[in-house]
């Protein structure tokens, strides 16, 4: 059953599933594809899965099709302040624990990595350590580098002036062109506008905009544009392949082409209300994707590591990835819930502050009075309302379109704990 545009679901489940499929692509191609923990060469130990794992690291590019997408949906109705609060309280604590967990491990078991220095290990939990030049306490975070660049980018374009679908618009098709002359003429914006990643960003946003107010040639122009863009980034990406492979680099390159074009379609077809499900176990599974995320790898192969000589490689694998999810779902269930709602409840106390309510506008420019309690002022007269026949004829009302105008009241979309 197809819903209008304009009247979204209570839940976006499928999204849900996406995600957790972009997740299990990502352990996949990590857990299978690199030979260090296996102690051989790179996929060696499950020749024959890691022929399809090996195109697995490209479900970071879904992650960030359906961050695109989610963060338009998160961002309705907020302003600055409160779009930066719901990530800071998004990101961070399962990231504190995935820092903290995964130096401890590296610590007490240094077989695959050694741990970095703490001094180090503290700048990561800004988790603005590329900024400063140190390295990543596992180097699948840069992901989060690029999600945070996205963030600054949309809350300095879009949600400064606050949000409407035409800023977004706008915003989504100027990165997607700066990015482009930033990666050939201006390598110093590089760093800012993530050229290899903004593609994914920018037609993650023009699907929302899709799926919220309709289709129309703007927006599907560029979702095309975005597409041939991703193509052509990714294609400049050299990831790791296993040592035995019955594929040449161009059938490799094609069959990339093939995943990212089915990201796509399927992104496609959820905005355009083609694709629903009512799965509620979907919700649990798309919790779990971001501590899957953060702890697989280095901690995944340290498992290995040691479970390898003891079962045979399928069983080791599957031990692995059974065990990442059970911690998964532990760090969502007494780290993330808990932690994210004490800070919830801090953030709405600081808003509701003094301070933060009352603008320096509204403050007296006179000397500050010298009781502890200001008096209260009163109220300024009402101005008189003006005679209807001075004021002329009032002029027809304007139905805001769903991209030059603001963002009518609409019910709001949940997604798992993306928001």
């Amino acid at each position: 059953m197809k819903t209008p545009p304009g009247v979204a679901p209570s839940r976006l489940y499928v999204l849900d599933g996406l995600r957790l499929v972009a997740a299990l692509l990502v352990v996949g191609f990590h857990l299978t594809v690199f030979g260090d923990a296996w102690g051989g060469p790179d996929g060696a130990a499950l020749p024959t899965l890691s022929l399809y794992t090996q195109f697995g690291w490209l479900g970071v590019y879904l992650f960030f099709l359906i961050s695109g997408f989610v963060i338009c949906m998160s961002a309705e109705g907020r302003g600055l302040g409160q779009f930066a609060a719901a990530r800071i309280i998004r990101l961070y604590p399962a990231y504190w624990f995935g820092v903290l967990a995964t130096t401890a491990v590296l610590t007490l078991w240094p077989v695959i990595r050694e741990p970095q220095r703490p001094g180090d290990v503290l700048t990561n939990l800004t988790m603005f350590n590329d900024l400063m030049g140190v390295d990543a306490v596992d180097s699948v975070y840069w992901t989060l580098a690029h999600e945070l660049r996205f963030y600054l980018l949309f809350g300095l374009f879009v949600l400064v002036r606050g949000y409407t679908p035409r800023r977004v618009l706008l915003f989504a098709a100027g990165w997607l062109i700066a990015s482009l002359f930033a990666y050939h003429s201006i390598p110093m914006l590089t760093d800012l506008l993530v050229p290899r990643s903004a593609a994914l960003f920018v037609g993650g946003m023009a699907l929302f905009l899709i799926y919220r107010h309709g289709s129309d040639i703007y927006l599907w122009g560029l979702v095309g544009a975005s597409w041939l863009v991703a193509l052509q980034m990714i294609g400049t990406v050299n990831p790791y392949a296993p040592s035995r492979t019955l594929l040449s680099s161009t059938q490799i390159s094609m069959v990339e082409a093939v995943i990212v074009t089915l990201f796509y379609l399927v992104m496609a077809v959820v905005a355009t209300r083609r694709l629903t499900v009512s799965w509620r176990w979907l919700t649990t599974a798309g919790a779990l994707t971001y501590p899957l995320y953060l702890l697989h790898e280095y901690i995944g192969w340290v498992m290995i590591h040691y479970l390898h000589p003891a079962l045979p490689a399928w069983l080791t694998g599957l031990t692995v990835v059974v065990i990442l999810l059970v911690a998964s779902w532990l760090v969502n269930r007494f780290v993330e819930k808990p932690l994210s709602g004490w800070m919830k409840r801090r953030f709405a106390a600081a808003r509701n502050s003094a301070y933060l309510r009352t603008s320096l506008t509204d403050r007296p420019s006179g000397p500050r009075p010298a009781s502890s309690t200001p008096a209260e002022e009163p109220a300024p007269a009402p101005a008189p309302a003006p005679a209807m026949a001075a004021a002329g004829p009032v002029p027809a009302m304007r139905t805001p379109s769903s991209i030059d105008g603001p963002t009518m009241a609409l019910p709001q979309i949940t997604v798992g704990s993306t928001d």
